[in-house]
């Protein structure tokens, strides 16, 4: 069985990981896109290596902040672990908070491998010009590309020129059905009102224990890629250390953009699995049976 532990930040998701790993006797995989990011500890809320769990857990700390990551590395990756993990245990856990990770390794989500052939007159426009054409061939697939990120702006444009399709539109033709069998998408769903008070202080806690520290370690040791600088927590503090927002401004941006990121967490969630649905942990263990 695939255990799917999912849910907004601050919901109790490694928590109840944990659990189930020590009750089933098995390992778990993780599916938070910047906790894949070694020496971003902190700010993720990763889980300590010298926690007891830490061993069990796979795709974590498996790239350096200087490079980008993306969705379909991260689907090769993790069907790789969980192969290897399946053919181990009868039981594997996934647990992170990146919806679409998740659903990219579970479903027949094909993200077209083939080299495309990038035409001339795109090689001289700006990244500006890139992003704006872009938006007007397929304004969806524009919002998730950084203007900065050159190459995934070609590669996107060049997509919709020889195939005469969006991105979007190839990905809703394909059926999406789950390719793996025995799999339980359990979401942990708290009130959103304990959901925002989990937040505020885990972000205060975060300050407390050294984010400033642990993004200044970044910046001395990393050219930070453009993956690694959107995770919310280290963006702000990026601004504060650079003098762009005071001390107090960046704590009252990270709790905010925490707080819209759960929300959108849980329309996806809610959206895209057939979920069994618990209050909290407690509820949780009594609700699974193990």
């Amino acid at each position: 069985m695939i255990y799917v532990v999912m849910g907004p930040t601050c919901s109790g998701k490694t928590e109840l990981a944990n659990y189930l790993m020590d009750k089933l006797n098995c390992e778990a995989i993780n599916f938070d896109a910047f906790q894949i990011y070694k020496d971003m500890n902190i700010g993720t809320a990763k889980l300590a290596k010298n926690d007891p769990h830490y061993q069990k857990y796979h795709l974590l700390d498996i790239r350096t902040p200087d490079q980008n990551f993306s969705v379909m590395e991260y689907q090769e990756l993790c069907r790789k672990e969980l192969s290897k993990l399946l053919d181990k245990y009868n039981d594997v856990v996934l647990v992170g908070g990146t919806g679409l990770y998740v659903r990219a390794v579970l479903y027949d989500y094909n993200f077209n491998k083939e080299e495309i052939p990038v035409d001339e007159d795109l090689l001289i426009l700006s990244n500006e010009e890139l992003h704006k054409l872009l938006e007007e061939l397929d304004i969806d697939e524009s919002k998730k590309i950084h203007v900065n990120n050159r190459k995934r702006l070609l590669r996107a444009i060049s997509l919709i020129r020889h195939s005469n399709k969006k991105k979007t539109d190839i990905l809703n033709e394909q059926t999406h059905k789950p390719i793996y069998k025995d799999i339980r998408f359990i979401y942990l769903s708290p009130d959103r009102e304990e959901i925002y008070r989990n937040i505020d202080q885990r972000v205060l806690s975060m300050m407390e224990n050294g984010l400033v520290d642990e993004v200044k370690y970044l910046l001395d040791h990393y050219t930070l890629s453009l993956t690694a600088r959107q995770g919310i927590g280290y963006k702000e503090v990026i601004d504060y250390l650079e003098n762009k927002t005071i001390y107090t401004r960046s704590v009252e941006l990270i709790q905010k953009r925490t707080r819209n990121y759960a929300k959108r967490q849980v329309t996806f969630f809610k959206n895209q699995f057939d979920s069994e649905t618990y209050k909290n942990i407690e509820e949780a263990k009594k609700g699974l049976g193990v």
